[in-house]
């Protein structure tokens, strides 16, 4: 009689718990570890008193028709398809995001679109030669001016480094949409057929992302989900993980494993320990936090926008959001907020900073754009979202594949998540990478 399979998860956020539903869906036993009090890692909605926000501008895109129908039948009529636009904020205009090429040269006026046709003339015409940074593809793209405007200043903001230290792979899907094409569309038929790469649709929960989460949590069973659980020691013998040390408790011996644990330290926390050499590289890769600042307001709404972006360095936070723009249920009638991110690293100023200090210089930026007064302030509140990226610098893939390869190297050991692939990957990413991982074990097992 074969042995039943059991899977331990390493991690109770998006991509831990996606796992856990589908080891439940297919009869699998598993047991699902988390550190926190509370499970959803980075990907959870936060209440204060009648308000809810979440831990970042955080969306489900139908990217995966599978994800989308599980969703649906976790939440019923409690998720919600809106469509919001995203917008930058720049010089005090508010411009399309993504780029949208009516709205660019709108912003621009007609001496700098002459000067932005010529770099992109001149990109275009030049010979191909493949971009090996960010900074180079952004500028082949857009040309120097829009790039500087737009892109480079916000990239470098957001992950901490110069934009030509960054990855192609920052990119995503953003880099789209200003062509010719859909500049000749907007032109003729304007606002009517405005270009459909605005990222505007997407679906939402009724009280914030977090939920999606606690509905497969309440899937999956609580019996089966740990939380306060940290992982303190990982046990091997260079071919097998054997045990789990959980709170520096007796071992727990394990089958196979699933990690979305930040790789680095994954690898810390392996006895006997990895060689000098791997945990040399696990110490060069590194993640982005996020410092949030939610001001809650007596005042109906701020603007419509889903979020809005901000490239100026007089700013040192990137992204700002409306959680009652998404769901009408996460502030009280008569009242809103505002979510504000400001990405840094643990050693930063921002990091650091006293909270009440922080949260008055905020208000004071957020007050002199006009966003509110400081009358409507009736509370606000910080939290600290630890490795909410990985930053991707220019031969980050190298530094993976040979962390890759020795962890290879242990038979029932994957890893999968943000953090466990290093990847920036997003909800249904998590979800299809779930589903393949519980596929094969189910193939091989």
């Amino acid at each position: 009689m074969s042995k039943r399979l059991k899977i331990s998860i390493l991690g109770g956020g998006p991509a831990g718990i996606a796992t856990a539903y589908y080891a439940k869906s297919n009869n699998i036993d598993f047991e699902l570890y988390e550190a926190a009090g509370r499970f959803g890692g980075n990907c959870v909605t936060f209440k204060n008193g009648d308000f809810r926000f979440d831990s970042g501008a955080h969306r489900l895109h139908a990217k995966d028709e599978e994800t989308i129908e599980i969703v649906k039948s976790l939440l019923g009529d409690d998720l919600f398809l809106i469509n919001v636009p995203s917008q930058i904020f720049r010089d005090n205009q508010y411009i399309d995001f993504p780029l949208s090429p009516l709205n660019i040269a709108q912003f621009l006026g007609p001496k700098r679109v002459v000067i932005s046709a010529k770099e992109l003339a001149v990109q275009m015409f030049m010979k191909k030669k493949s971009p090996k940074n960010f900074q180079e593809l952004a500028i082949k793209r857009y040309g120097n001016t829009i790039a500087k405007l737009f892109l480079l200043d916000y990239t470098a903001k957001l992950w901490g480094k110069k934009s030509a230290e960054l990855s192609l792979d920052v990119a995503g899907k953003r880099l789209k949409g200003l062509t010719l094409k859909t500049f000749i569309i907007e032109s003729i038929w304007g606002q009517k057929r405005k270009t459909n790469h605005l990222d505007g649709s997407f679906y939402y929960p009724k009280y914030g992302i977090g939920s999606i989460f606690d509905c497969m949590i309440d899937y999956c069973g609580l019996p089966n989900c740990h939380s306060n659980s940290r992982i303190t020691k990982i046990f091997h013998n260079q071919k097998n993980i054997q045990a789990i040390e959980v709170n520096e408790d007796k071992p727990t011996k394990v089958d196979q494993i699933v990690s979305s644990l930040p790789l680095g330290i994954f690898l810390k926390l392996l006895h006997p320990k990895p060689p000098q050499k791997i945990l040399a590289i696990a110490s060069k890769i590194n993640f982005r936090n996020l410092v949030l600042v939610a001001f809650f307001l007596k005042k109906k709404y701020v603007n419509k926008n889903g979020s809005m972006y901000f490239p100026e360095n007089t700013y040192p936070f990137t992204r700002i959001y409306e959680p009652r723009n998404r769901s009408k249920h996460m502030s009280p009638e008569g009242y809103t907020s505002l979510i504000v991110e400001i990405p840094c690293q643990a050693q930063d100023n921002w990091w650091s900073m006293k909270e009440e200090e922080l949260t008055s210089e905020i208000q004071n930026q957020l007050t002199t754009i006009g966003f509110f007064n400081a009358e409507d302030v009736v509370n606000s509140q910080v939290k600290y979202i630890h490795h909410a990226y990985p930053i991707l610098e220019n031969g980050y893939k190298d530094d993976i594949k040979c962390l890759s390869d020795y962890l290879e190297g242990f038979d029932n050991l994957t890893f999968t998540g943000r953090n466990g692939l290093f990847a920036y990957t997003h909800i249904h990413d998590h979800m299809i990478n779930a589903r393949k991982i519980i596929d094969q074990m189910k193939l091989t097992n």
